[in-house]
């Protein structure tokens, strides 16, 4: 099932919504706070700090104080703003709780067995008053669990950064779905667990918001994915060129060449010169070897029409010889997958890229190579969500921006985060083994190009999540035939 992912102000759209269409606003809160109140650890608590705020968040948690007082849990209460600023829907559950309950100050944070944070939702877009960041910063530096309703405090919901600084939370409990700030860093590494919980807003009211942005799950490519069938042969199931560099740098292209057989590549050709092929025919044995003396050659190499896609920029230095070879295989090959050196050789003319790149042209960045090609300005214009989709829109392409986060954006601003605990990925050839992955899967008869880059940015991380300690880049290479088998039979 397709799992959307809301912008702040299609949550609060999903809200009115639901309200015009008969649900209450008030019974909405109290459905969001008990919901809050199922995911808390009940039989430890006997006393609980509930941090309030005067919007609907603080309304969540009055609604959970008084839940909490019901069962005989001991609360206090500390709500640092004026009554007068509070929602209409926060003050009526705030005036149904005892006056004795709340406390003007917090002397000793130890003494609670928990904290429930419903000081800001994801409306907060401004920096937190100083002293909320004290208060954040002691109960960080607590033992005492933070339990966020809906994100933690602080964050800014609609950039996923803190303002300045945010609850590092245990758990977070949110509703409906989740929100990009649960999924982007910085943003992310606050939340903790994050619980997605039904409070009675409709799934079909996706179909009313046609949300843009979609977590990366296999339900969004399986349908496509190019298993071979019975009656495939090798170039009926791709023939991939890879660019490799000069004599000393050819790893990074046979560690794409190498997954890209694994995932489902029919044949691979590695291009390169004669310096080159004396290093790389030694260390080879299914790849095969195109040796070019000049431009011409490679020309007269991409008529092949059993070539499915190219992949141009791994180790091939930073050059002209690299421009020109991608210039070249955009204007006479359909689907190319331009990465690393392909990318920053632009650096100084992106428009010289732009001009040949097509709706189905993949780049593959990192942060320091996005900021090389796309500049200052969209570097710094938003989170990776907004800067990705502005990088899409200017290039006229699919852009992978590679992190911890990865985006995957294309120019009709649809966008799909790929959101995995892989941090063992961070290490030399990973790269390398993902464009070969997309490059891949991408081509006539295979995946269109949005989805191949989904479905090798999804089955990178999930071998990065499954090796763990100790990866290296081989490693990769070597367990993709497990992910593979899992994808034949994988199962919503």
């Amino acid at each position: 099932m397709t799992q959307y992912i809301l912008t702040n102000s299609e949550m609060a759209m999903a809200d009115q919504i639901t309200i015009n269409s008969g649900l209450k606003s008030l019974d909405l809160m109290e459905n969001a706070g008990k919901a809050v109140l199922r995911n808390l650890p009940l039989s430890k608590l006997i006393k609980v700090l509930i941090l309030c705020g005067p919007g609907n968040n603080g309304g969540d948690g009055f609604v959970v104080a008084t839940e909490l007082m019901k069962l005989n849990k001991k609360i206090d209460l500390y709500f640092p703003f004026d009554r007068k600023k509070q929602s209409e829907d926060c003050k009526y559950y705030s005036e149904k709780i005892d006056a004795k309950h709340f406390i003007s100050s917090i002397n000793n944070i130890e003494q609670y067995d928990i904290i429930i944070d419903a000081l800001f939702g994801t409306g907060l877009s401004r920096n937190i008053s100083n002293q909320l960041v004290r208060l954040i910063k002691d109960i960080n530096k607590s033992k005492v669990p933070v339990y966020a309703i809906d994100i933690p405090s602080g964050i800014n919901g609609n950039n996923s950064l803190p303002q300045p600084d945010a609850f590092q939370c245990e758990k977070t409990i949110t509703f409906f779905c989740e929100k990009k700030c649960h999924l982007l860093f910085p943003s992310k590494k606050y939340c903790g667990e994050i619980i997605v919980e039904d409070i009675g807003i409709k799934k079909d009211l996706f179909k009313v918001l046609s949300p843009k942005i979609k977590k990366n799950e296999p339900s969004l490519w399986l349908k496509n994915f190019p298993f071979p069938k019975s009656t495939d042969h090798k170039y009926s199931r791709g023939l991939l060129i890879i660019n490799t560099g000069p004599k000393f740098q050819t790893g990074a292209a046979r560690l794409a060449g190498r997954s890209a057989l694994r995932v489902g590549a029919g044949a691979v050709r590695l291009v390169c010169d004669k310096n080159a092929a004396e290093v790389l025919e030694p260390q080879i044995s299914v790849e095969m070897i195109s040796v070019i003396e000049n431009k011409n050659d490679y020309q007269n190499l991409l008529k092949d029409k059993k070539i499915s896609s190219v992949l141009v920029g791994p180790g091939n230095g930073i050059s002209d010889e690299t421009k020109a070879r991608t210039l070249l295989s955009l204007a006479l090959v359909e689907h190319v997958v331009i990465d690393a050196d392909a990318i920053s050789c632009f650096a100084d003319n992106p428009e010289e890229l732009y001009v040949d790149t097509y709706p189905h042209t993949i780049l593959t960045p990192h942060e320091g190579e996005f900021k090389r090609l796309f500049g200052e300005e969209i570097f710094n214009s938003g989170d990776k969500v907004l800067k990705c989709v502005e990088a899409a829109k200017k290039s006229g392409s699919i852009i992978l921006l590679k992190g911890a986060d990865t985006i995957i954006a294309n120019s009709h601003g649809d966008v799909v985060i790929n959101s995995a605990e892989a941090p063992y990925l961070a290490t030399a050839g990973s790269g390398d083994v993902l464009a070969g992955i997309i490059a891949s899967l991408v081509g006539k008869d295979k995946m269109p190009a949005f989805q191949a880059a989904c479905a090798g940015a999804w089955i990178h991380s999930r071998l990065g999540e499954i090796i763990g300690p100790g990866l290296i880049a081989e490693d990769l290479i070597d367990n993709i035939p497990l992910i593979i088998k899992k994808l034949a039979h994988y199962d919503e």
